[in-house]
């Protein structure tokens, strides 16, 4: 059977191992996290909620304007424009932009997470682990017309056609992207260290850019 089985419609996932990115960008980013610790404290002031973090991810702001970010901006730009004509796409007249940078950790309380989800109006997104004990990505098939007729697998513990999902158990200093259409969600924390940088780029018509025929 296999030798006349041809594949369409996949869906790629980049995976490179950058451990030498750790130490500098730990220190870049743990005044962000920082930031976001403190106004989380400062919200408990205003409220009579339970000052427990459980469940609670630390945020950053977005970080683009951030010049220290520039190394690791230019690196994945130019992997996520490889990524995009590896995947047969022509960039001739679209021009590839940043949209998101910024950096979460999970509490050590445990119970951090994101539900699935996508990442609209983006083409390419993905992170790079700063530490990575404590959760792990998951991802799910796109193709609604696969989900809604999938049937029993044989074995779920390999990676067939038929799986509906996959999970990957990234070290620290992993880089990852793929197609922003991919559902993904991370596995509840379980109070261990977490902490990764998310990305999100995406290709616009070079006319808009240039604001060519602009209103």
């Amino acid at each position: 059977m296999k030798d006349n089985v041809q594949s369409y419609f996949a869906s790629p996932i980049y995976y490179e191992d950058k451990p030498e990115w750790l130490d500098d960008l730990n220190k870049i980013c743990q005044p962000y996290i920082d930031d976001s610790k403190a106004n989380f404290k400062k919200e408990f002031k205003k409220s009579e909620e339970d000052k427990n973090d459980f469940t609670k991810v630390y945020h950053s702001v977005n970080l683009l304007d951030d010049p220290k970010f520039n190394f690791f901006k230019d690196y994945v730009g130019t992997k996520s424009c490889d990524m995009l004509n590896y995947m047969g796409f022509d960039l001739t007249h679209h021009t590839v932009l940043w949209r998101d940078l910024w950096v979460q950790e999970f509490t050590k309380t445990g119970g951090g997470h994101h539900r699935v989800h996508v990442h609209e109006n983006c083409c390419i997104s993905g992170f790079y682990f700063l530490e990575s004990e404590g959760s792990y990505p998951i991802f799910h098939d796109p193709r609604p017309g696969a989900v809604m007729t999938h049937l029993p697998e044989i074995d779920e513990q390999n990676l067939t056609y038929a799986s509906k999902s996959i999970n990957y158990q990234p070290d620290a200093g992993a880089l990852m992207l793929f197609p922003s259409y991919m559902p993904h969600e991370y596995y509840v924390s379980n109070g261990d260290p977490f902490k990764f940088i998310h990305v999100n780029l995406t290709a616009v018509s070079s006319h808009i850019v240039n604001q060519e025929g602009a209103v």
